[in-house]
């Protein structure tokens, strides 16, 4: 038996170390069984070490080696922000409960317990703890959810997001993602005849944005109303704002001349989203799903590359040198970037770009990463530019935003201007540059509801810039961004 306590320390400490890239890629795995295991693996070298009788070598290994895997084991689980996350996991398939599902008091709960926890153990600005405001506010959600007894999931997701936005981060946030959306099959032909949206029961846009300030993080105003104008197109997204869709709900749109028109809907009027194709009869484009493209307009000396993700992988590398072996091989005198309603993703984006322009080293964000009880810097203020020299582009480069220009997309245009790389045209991307961001995931147990995280906080690459936003050389709504392109290169 005595000679068993050494094997047995060597398959708990295996064991328990292989838990940890299998919470990071599979499923995650509850604390109390890396405690248990840690535990586990004390006791063994205890008992190597009293009542084995192995020689002094072979305790003094065992001691080390408890040690270690025991530090090894609580830096995992305390100090990496992704242990639980889903960062590194396909999770396509798991959506939240439906919108209208009534979760018990415990559950919920214990739902909004969880995400609290994952958001004080990884956001920056809570190295310290909860502030008082948000504290309150935590207590104020779970008495609400007791003193009701149950919730709907769409409002333990409201209640929340009415924490999370406190921190003022777009990328720390609450998201529920279901399984089938209903969207109103009417909206694509007010869309199509210029109509905006104006008001919902009577109620502005404008007024509708001051009201509901706490159910959606943001930094800039913008992004808030980008997010709402999402979420009055759906049942799912009215009910989240307080609407009654049984009742009817009655949309004011407006055009560019003023005129003004009503109409009221109800629950038939909403469909998923291949009814609201067939519906309005809109075609999958071939080109929607390709997340980059190129076109090259020889008469204006003009390559325009189109990306609506900011994915790195071997398409954009691709489709990047095959515009820039073009560009030179035409003589095209301009190249245009657009980000427009770009959501974000790898930062490497605009690092790859900037390989085929004439710069030694360019100006970077600066990061602080918390790390459990530290944050620490993460990276230099300057990257130097490994150019394709014999690719190099010295002519005019132009970025077009708009407010959906999100997190990297919002980067991207942020390094062409702060290093005096190129011109943007267009809205404020939809975030701060000194702000937050690199997001970890997180799936609430009880409700499937989706949060996230940020891990770092950035420091704009142009730290003299005094600007709250990446404003635009040429400030302009964002569907005339290319309009005003062509007027500009065709001077």
């Amino acid at each position: 038996m005595k000679k068993l306590y050494p094997i047995l320390l060597i398959a708990f400490s295996v064991v328990l170390l292989g838990l940890f890239p299998v919470d990071l890629f599979l499923v995650s795995i509850p604390e109390w069984i890396i405690y248990a295991l840690i535990a586990a693996v004390i006791v063994m070298a205890v008992l190597v070490f009293a009542v084995s009788g192995a020689k002094l070598r072979t305790k003094i290994i065992s001691a080390v080696t408890a040690v270690l895997i025991t530090v090894l084991s609580l830096a995992g689980i305390w100090l990496d922000p992704y242990f639980n996350s889903y960062n590194l996991r396909m999770a396509d398939s798991e959506m939240t409960l439906p919108y209208d599902t009534e979760i018990s008091a415990d559950v919920a709960c214990s739902d909004i317990d969880y995400a609290m926890k994952y958001l004080c153990k990884n956001h920056p600005a809570l190295m310290n703890g909860l502030p008082a405001d948000m504290q309150n506010r935590y207590e104020s959600a779970k008495a609400e959810i007791v003193s009701e007894g149950s919730v709907p999931v769409y409002k333990l997701a409201r209640l929340t997001e009415s924490i999370f936005s406190m921190l003022g981060d777009a990328h720390t946030c609450v998201s529920a993602q279901y399984s089938e959306p209903l969207y109103l099959k009417h909206y694509y032909r007010w869309k199509t005849g210029e109509y905006a949206i104006y008001a919902i029961n009577g109620i502005t846009v404008k007024e509708l944005l001051g009201q509901k300030k706490d159910i959606y993080s943001f930094e800039a105003e913008s992004w808030e109303l980008y997010c709402m104008k999402n979420d009055l197109l759906t049942v799912q997204g009215l009910t989240y704002l307080g609407f009654s869709v049984p009742d009817g709900i009655t949309y004011t749109f407006v055009n560019d001349d003023g005129d003004e028109r009503s109409e009221t809907y109800f629950p038939e009027d909403y469909v998923s989203y291949h009814d609201y194709r067939v519906f309005n009869n809109i075609e999958a484009a071939a080109e929607d799903q390709v997340f980059v493209r190129y076109t090259i307009d020889e008469e204006n000396s003009l390559a325009l590359l189109t990306l609506g993700s900011c994915i790195y992988n071997s398409v954009y590398v691709n489709c990047l040198h095959d515009m820039f072996t073009e560009v030179k091989a035409k003589g095209i005198k301009n190249v245009a970037v657009d980000l427009r309603d770009n959501g974000g993703g790898n930062s490497l984006v605009a690092d790859e770009f900037i390989k085929y322009l004439d710069i030694g080293e360019f100006n970077i964000t600066t990061e602080t990463m918390r790390l459990g009880f530290l944050n620490t810097p993460v990276s230099p203020e300057k990257a130097i530019n490994n150019r394709y020299s014999d690719l190099t582009f010295t002519g005019n480069v132009y970025i077009l935003t708009s407010t959906g220009s999100f997190s990297s997309a919002m980067l991207f245009p942020q390094y062409i201007k702060d290093n005096s790389l190129g011109k943007l045209i267009g809205e404020p991307p939809g975030n701060d540059p000194n702000g937050y961001g690199e997001i970890t995931s997180f799936r609430m147990p009880g409700s499937g509801i989706w949060f996230y995280v940020s891990t770092k906080h950035f420091r704009r690459a142009d730290r003299n810039c005094p600007d709250k936003y990446v404003m635009p050389d040429i400030l302009c709504n964002a569907d005339e961004a290319e309009n005003i392109l062509y007027e500009i290169i065709k001077v």
